[in-house]
Order: structure tokens, then sequence, then C-alpha cells
């Protein structure tokens, strides 16, 4: 994470009311703003000269260690702030260095000079990322192998030892551009059985700020609601109960959002466009989408994007499109432009293909979630529960219990029991909250010992294991193979935890795929064109993640009348975990990569840093994530945080008003 104590991070906060010039070593101080580190021997420099500015960093790098692993090596820098493991790809350590600057900053150029490489020979090969294939509900694929065409290359692996990305965001609560620097000290020459490494490297970035601040400082409004007009008058009570709890609000249907004058090319763009709008007019922050899906048909009331980040290599079926909401809360790229998600203006959107990849930035420029609401009384259902949660703090008695419903994940040959394992990290950074653990290790998880985990109450109840618009399931340990009895949507009729209810995090796939209804599988196929079912016997991994089943698995968890969650952060598509221990570092990949580096972030949010606004802590995490992962061959990283939708209000306060 980015405020690790070796993390090389710089908050350039002033940068727009003074210059600074001359050179500032780093001893560890804290700069407080973005909870980052500077580690001891770093400098970074900062100058300024007419309107183009700089930032000079230097870096020192001790010896590495080559470390034995199996049949293989393991490359350890004490300066890494992570080890990258991409599927099939050597595992080479990464130093780190998060920069936030003036919102619409440009990047010029980035420049760099290191000292002499050392050459070492080894005597195996460096250990690659693996990744589990799930092929059905009782069966595995082959794990990822060795990419050939890297390890049977001359060429140095990765090919550059610096790589940088830029976006625009948010970062709490506050619209920076970040400039996200990866240096790799070490390089892989795989045919050669070598590695190069650097002792010290000198970046120099130069960069503009924008002649004017691309945002206002209004704020008029906090949070705008957008929602079809048969919901309106169902929502003026929540609409009421946050202006008087100091959330300023407004709420505005979709017949305005179409008729206002913006450009456009269908609904989806039309929102978004409007959300722009509020943001530069009403200086808005979070936004809450109530609509989904009229009823059981295949038309929408408030209609969703899906988008097409295609890794094929890295998941257990070639899922060409998944539903995200980030689509409407990723408004601008680094420079403070529209970030339209089809670059090349084909209408087919985020697109990353083998031979396309379309501009994205993804970093989330308001805090957003969606109620897909399909009738008025789900509507009357939520609001209800929302203001009910919020009226009032929270009773400790119930509130500070942490329910954790986990087991073995996969068949992996270190033999982990991932599920178990993660649960009792996100202990660790809850250490305010009563573990209430339901262990595959200890019992079935069924219906019975789910419900009566829950029903007492929880302030967050984390499920982790696998998934699908129907059910949530995961297998009894030691090796990964037997499911347990699992917990579905029926299963939901008979809980009883009433006003006593969760923050539900569910690791799992397509437990969020809110476009499932009795017609759409009547019909067979998605909005955007695509089949909607598989049933061919030998894609029956496709057909368990889409059973039949007339709404999606997280919405109703959250929408359950007298129970259930007061919000749910699922995944609308195929999700992921890490598998084994890559890197030999003693931890579970499941722990440091993917979902569950996604799941234990959020946790550590609310647990460690004391963040109580449910959007804020959901949208952090995803730019935190994008921060640490992104890179040239980060696929599988931008779908995990375009599917990672939030099933509730952005604006809820977490353990309700005092």
């Amino acid at each position: 994470m980015i405020n690790n104590a070796r993390s090389k991070c710089l908050a350039i906060l002033l940068v727009m009311l003074f210059i600074i010039s001359g050179c500032i070593p780093a001893f560890g101080s804290h700069v407080k703003n973005n909870s980052t580190e500077f580690a001891p021997g770093e400098k970074v420099c900062l100058t300024s000269k007419s309107d183009i500015k700089y930032i000079e960093i230097d870096l020192d790098f001790s010896y590495p260690e080559i470390v034995p692993y199996g049949d293989y090596v393991i490359i350890r820098l004490n300066e890494a702030d992570l080890n990258r493991m991409d599927p099939g790809k050597p595992v080479l350590p990464v130093n780190l260095s998060i920069f936030e600057l003036p919102f619409g900053t440009k990047i010029l150029d980035v420049e760099y000079e290191h000292s002499t490489p050392i050459i070492y020979n080894l005597t195996g090969k460096i250990a690659f990322g693996s990744m589990p294939v799930i092929d059905n509900m009782n069966s595995y694929q082959p794990k990822i192998t060795m990419d050939t065409g890297v390890y049977e290359s001359p060429d140095q692996y990765p090919s550059d030892w610096i790589f940088y990305h830029t976006g625009g965001g948010l970062s709490y609560g506050t619209h920076k551009t970040f400039f996200v620097l990866r240096v790799y000290p070490v390089v892989y020459i795989p045919l050669d059985d070598q590695i190069q490494f650097i002792q010290h490297i000198t970046i120099n970035i130069s960069y503009i700020d924008p002649e004017a601040p691309l945002l206002g400082e209004d704020n008029i409004y906090d949070l705008l609601i957008i929602a079809p007009s048969r919901f309106t008058k169902h929502l003026e009570p929540l609409v009421d109960h946050k202006n008087n709890h100091g959330m300023s609000t407004t709420l505005v249907t979709l017949a305005k959002v179409y008729d206002e004058e913006f450009w456009g090319r269908d609904e989806p763009e039309k929102i978004k466009y409007f959300i722009k709008d509020a943001i530069e007019s009403w200086g808005i922050k979070y936004v809450l989408l109530v609509g989904g899906i009229k009823g059981q048909t295949s038309t929408w009331d408030l209609p969703v994007r899906y988008s097409h980040v295609v890794p094929l290599a890295e998941q257990e079926y070639p899922e060409q499109s998944f539903i995200s909401d980030l689509y409407y809360a990723d408004i601008y790229d680094g420079e403070g432009k529209f970030s339209s998600w089809d670059s090349n203006d084909d209408n087919f959107f985020a697109e990353w293909s083998e031979t396309y990849k379309e501009e994205m930035d993804s970093y989330p420029d308001v805090y957003l979630g969606r109620l897909p609401c399909r009738t008025p009384s789900e509507v009357k259902v939520m609001v209800n529960k929302i203001i009910d949660y919020e009226k009032d703090k929270c009773d400790n008695e119930w509130f500070k219990n942490l329910v954790l419903v986990a087991g073995d994940s996969y068949v992996d040959d270190a033999h982990f029991n991932e599920g178990e394992l993660i649960s009792e990290a996100a202990i660790e950074l809850m250490p305010d909250f009563t573990p209430v653990r339901l262990y595959a290790s200890e019992q079935d998880i069924s219906r019975k010992t789910v419900n009566k985990a829950m029903n007492p109450g929880c302030g967050f109840a984390y499920f982790c294991g696998h998934g699908s618009a129907m059910t949530w399931n995961t297998h009894f340990p030691p090796d990964g193979t037997e499911w347990c009895t699992g917990y579905n949507v029926l299963d939901m009729v008979l809980l009883r935890n009433r006003e006593k209810l969760p923050i539900a995090i569910v690791g799992g796939c397509h437990n969020g795929q809110f476009d499932v209804t009795i017609m759409n599988i009547i019909k067979g196929i998605r909005e955007d064109g695509l089949g909607y079912f598989s049933m061919k016997p030998g894609n029956i991994g496709k057909f368990w993640h889409n059973e039949w089943v007339p709404n999606c698995w997280a919405w109703w968890l959250t929408s359950k009348k007298g129970g259930g969650a007061i919000a749910t952060i699922a995944n609308t598509g195929l999700g992921t975990h890490g598998e084994d221990d890559s890197d030999n570092n003693s931890i579970a990949d499941y722990l440091e990569v993917l979902d569950g580096w996604l799941e234990l972030r959020f946790l550590e949010f609310y647990g460690k840093e004391h963040r109580d606004i449910l959007g804020e802590n959901h949208g952090d995490t995803m730019a935190g994530y994008l921060h640490r992962f992104l890179g040239d061959e980060a696929k599988m990283d931008v779908k995990m945080v375009q599917q990672w939708g939030l099933f509730g209000d952005p604006s809820l306060k977490i353990g309700g008003y005092d």
C-alpha cells in the first residue's frame, strides 16, 4: 500500500502558491495529506524556470539478494515497494513514487540517468507470477505457465528502467493530477540467465501547471442523485434527510439530464456529461444513481456502460464484456480533458483487446454508487434503510462486530487456506472490531451458519471466495476441492438482522452482475449484443457464473426489506484473486494483488485511518490500486477497478451520525 515505510511518494500541495527551489533531502518525513513517506537517502528537488517546473528525484539502491526458490530464483531489494507479479512473467522488484500535482498539470518530459549496470549471473530462471484458473465448479485448468515469449527472448525484461503513467482523479476528496513513477532497479536478460542492476538513478520530470484552476471553488451541492421520474417522489425524503445532516443534495430526473443541451452520442454519455457539468457548476463530490433494469424486462430505467477490457490469458473463460459504473465516475484524464472511454470514436467503449487499447483514465473524479432499483417499492425500502441507518449513531454492541465468511479458495502448490488467511489479515486492519469467524475449516458455510452469524448484527461483513449472480461459496480445506453448501439469494429470505445492517464486501465472480433478468435469460442476449448465457457442455464455467436468477446476489442482500446490508461492494464481472506465493515472501499472493488488495485496503481505510464516508473509501481504494498496479500490461488490473461496483449511497456516513 502507498502508506508503507518504504514508499517514495511526494504530495505537492502548495505549488500553485509559491515556487520551491533547491533540494529537499528526505529523512522519513511524513506528508500528512496523502499519508506517504520518504525513505532515508532519497532526494527530491523542485525547481521552476519560467512556466515550466521541474522535479528531480535521486534514488540509491542497495545490492540485490538472489534467493533460491525451488528450481527458480527470486530477486530481493530493500528499497522495493512491491514485486511485479504478472502471470507467466518474471517476478521483479519495483520502486514506486506517487506525486499529486495540481489538477490539469501537463507532463512535458521525463528523462533519467543511471549508474553503470552491474551484471549478475543466475543459477536458474527468475520465478514467474501465477494465477488460478477455474474451469467449472469442480475442476481446475492447468496453472499459468512460463511465458516463453519473455523467457526465450534475448531482450531485457522489462524493456526500460522506468515506466510512468498519469491520471486525473480524487485524492481524499480533492481533485489532483497523479504522476506515478515505477523504477526497476533490476532488469532481466532471460536468454543469458543474467540480471543487470543499477545502484543509482536520477529522474528529471518537467511539467506545467494549468494556466488557471480547471475547477471552481463553489460548493453548491455535495451529492447529486440521478433517477427516472417515476422514482422521484420516493426519493424526496432522502434528499430532505441528507440536507438536514449537512450533506447538501439535489435530485435530478433523467428526463432533465436528457433534455439538457449537452453533447452526447447516447444516453449514458449524456449522463456522464451532466455529471461533468455538475462538478464544474455545483462542485459535487458524490453521485448516487438510482435505477437499473425495469422489472424483469431487458429495458433500462437508468442505463449502464459495458467495458470491453478482455484479459483472455488470465480469466477462467473469455468474458467479452461486463458492466462498469466507473464509466460514470471517470470524467477527466490527467490533463483535465473529458475521458470518453472511446478514443477512436467507434462507439465500442473501454476496449482493450489483443489489437487495440482504448485511452482510459479509470481514476474516479466523483465518488459514485448505484441503487439498481427496479420498482418504486425497492426505492422506498432503500430510502428507509439509509435514513434509519444514518439518523443516529449505530449501537457499538452490534456495529463493532466483523463477520468473516471464508474457506480454502484454491488448489495451490503452497497449500494456503487463502480465504481464512485474508480474513485474519482483515482482523488486523480492524482492531476495534470483534471478529465473528465463519470458516470452512470449522463448519459448513450454509444458510443456517451464515444467517446465524449475521442475525445479531455487524458493521462489516466480508465474504471471500467464489461467486455468481445467484450464489456465493467456497471450499473446505485442506485441498480446496470439496465445495461447502454455500449461500444463495433464497437463503437471504430467512436473514433476520433487521436494522443492524453491515457494509458487505464480497470477493467472488459476478455477485454484482445486476443486468440479470428473466427476459434476458429467455432472449439469451445482452444489451451490448454479446451472448448472455452459454449452455454448451464445453462451457459449463460460464453457465455456472450466470444462473437462472431474477436479480444478482449483491442487490438481493442490499435491497432486502427488514435486514440484509446497507451497502455491498461486489464484482459485476469475473473476479480474480492471486494464488500461491510468486515472490516467495511468505505472504500469499491472495492478500497482495487483485481483489485481495482491494478488499483489504477498503477495510483499512475505516479500521486504521478512521475514514467514515463510504464512497470516499471505495473511490480512494480504487485510486490507490491504480497507483500501485497500473502498467503497460495491466489489463486485469484495469478490469479489477472497472468491475468493482458499489451498491449503496456513496455519501453514507459509516456508523451513522451522532
